[in-house]
C-alpha cells in the first residue's frame, strides 16, 4: 500500500498530509472510499506532467 501522507509530503502538498494522516489516523474505513480517487488523480497529474515537461512551449 503506498503511503500517501509521505507522497504528499514530497509533493509539498502539507495541508493534504496532515489531513490525510487524521483520516488515516481513524482507520481504513475512512480512507477506503477516497484512496482509489486520490491514487487516480496523484496518476493523472504526474501523467500530465510528464507530458508538459517533454512538449515546447
Amino acid at each position: 500500500m503506498r503511503d500517501l501522507t509521505e507522497e504528499f509530503k514530497d509533493s509539498r502538498l502539507h495541508g493534504m498530509a496532515d489531513a490525510w494522516a487524521e483520516l488515516a489516523a481513524q482507520g481504513e474505513s475512512s480512507t477506503a472510499s477516497s484512496r482509489w480517487l486520490i491514487e487516480h488523480l496523484r496518476d493523472q497529474e504526474r501523467a500530465d506532467w510528464a507530458v508538459r515537461s517533454v512538449l515546447p512551449n
